[in-house]
């Protein structure tokens, strides 16, 4: 062999070297999360910088990449068919060719991408932080071809990095998602960082107690009747009321309550007016989202707010402690019941919560109630179905559906709990 040839043939070998360097690169890189990057980058870690610098430009690293690559490889392919020619001579000029072509190519795939690529997903840490240095260094070399082709893509496709730099909502759940699966997320705290995410997007109506939920004082109330109400329910905060549950004109606190200068004497054997100890309602829409709401009452240090529809009516009241339970689950205190919304019973049949969304019902148990604009509630639906209120141990069934439901309990004209029966076959 003589010595151009040798020369050629080095080149040749260190044009596949390089390939294999960009291809590992290319897929170390891409492993590696910027978040990643930059927890490297505050450990001091050697490489860091460099690597945090081309996570911010993901552009310029992917051109580097493809330039310094395709380089790698129309050189390697242009010397291997020189190489192919001269050993074949050129009266079996056809026959290097397809060889050369083949040669090539199974190289290329082989020892220049499949083989590093490989390796660097297996360890995508080490080899970011080895050549992350060389990478800025050759960005830096190949400014300008990197400048041109930029500007031709941007002829072509307008201005629109040719990597996606934004992590979306979905992306980062499939993160948890496989986080959990792999045990190193608990399945509580996967879902408390869904919870995290849908945070924002959650709104008040969504997160309120509901207006028939709510107990209310009428403003003429006296200190006295507060106090019981206070008792009975064991809230901290009743809204109050003038003439109509429409027209809110306070919030009372049991602490300005049991602040105010009555003598027990005073408070049981007159007849004082609550109004005046109100502080003034909160009013909000129900369209509000509760993240934005959450940071309004911290600002405002109220613990409750006045929920009203588009009308402007009395919709609901949500506090402070509703919105943290979307975020940590019900919270519980001393006063509480912990009843599940959905219990089976020995029997096979399911004790229901009427407030339960009909949603969630379908969701648990598998069956298909029909979903209405009508109506949220397992109660708003056997409202709708019958027509008028139900008494108890009244039966519905659901048409086109072997689900039978009965009204186990009521409060006054409001349906409290259900029965839900399915047929043997739909039994969980």
């Amino acid at each position: 062999m003589t010595d151009s040839l040798f020369v050629l043939f080095i080149i040749f070998i260190a044009c596949f070297v390089c390939s294999a360097f960009f291809s590992g690169s290319e897929a170390a890189f891409f492993s590696i999360s910027r978040a990643k990057a930059r927890t490297f980058l505050g450990s001091g870690k050697k490489g860091a910088a460099s690597l945090d610098f081309l996570k911010r430009d993901p552009n310029r690293f992917l051109m580097t990449i493809l330039v310094g690559k395709n380089l790698s490889n129309i050189t390697a392919a242009s010397i291997g068919t020189i190489l192919v020619i001269v050993f074949f001579g050129n009266e079996n000029m056809l026959l290097a060719i397809v060889v050369a072509i083949l040669l090539v190519a199974a190289m290329m795939l082989i020892v220049g991408d499949i083989i590093p690529k490989a390796y660097a997903t297996r360890n995508p840490e080490k080899l970011t932080l080895t050549v992350s240095p060389f990478l800025h260094i050759l960005s830096q070399i190949f400014s300008p071809i990197i400048w041109i082709c930029d500007r031709l893509a941007y002829l072509i496709s307008g201005n629109r990095p040719l990597t996606e730099n934004m992590m979306t909502e979905e992306d980062i759940k499939e993160w948890i998602h496989a986080g959990t699966e792999e045990g190193t997320i608990e399945e509580e705290e996967q879902q408390m960082l869904y919870s995290v995410l849908e945070f924002g997007d959650t709104s008040v109506r969504k997160v309120m107690t509901r207006r028939q939920d709510v107990v209310m004082l009428e403003d003429t109330a006296t200190a006295a009747q507060a106090l019981a109400i206070f008792q009975d329910t064991h809230f901290s905060r009743l809204p109050v009321y003038q003439g109509t549950t429409d027209k809110i004109i306070g919030i009372l606190n049991i602490k300005d309550l049991l602040a105010a200068d009555f003598t027990a004497d005073s408070i049981y054997q007159h007849h004082t007016s609550i109004a005046s100890l109100a502080s003034d309602p909160y009013f909000i829409p129900d369209s509000k989202k509760i993240d934005v709401l959450l940071r309004e009452m911290q600002k405002n240090k109220t613990h409750m707010a006045i929920v009203l529809d588009e009308y402007g009516a009395f919709e609901g009241v949500i506090t402070v402690e509703d919105i943290l339970e979307e975020l940590v689950g019900d919270i519980l205190d001393e006063y509480d019941t912990d009843e599940a919304e959905i219990v089976k019973s020995s029997d096979g049949k399911y004790s229901i919560d009427a407030s339960c969304s009909i949603e969630d019902i379908n969701e648990e148990l598998g069956i298909l109630i029909p979903i209405s604009e009508e109506y949220e509630t397992i109660a708003g639906f056997i409202m709708t179905h019958l027509g008028h209120i139900p008494s108890i141990d009244e039966e519905i069934t659901i048409s086109g559906s072997k689900e039978k439901i009965k009204v186990t309990h009521m409060n006054a004209n409001r349906i409290m709990r259900i029965r839900l029966e399915l047929p043997p076959e739909e039994s969980l």
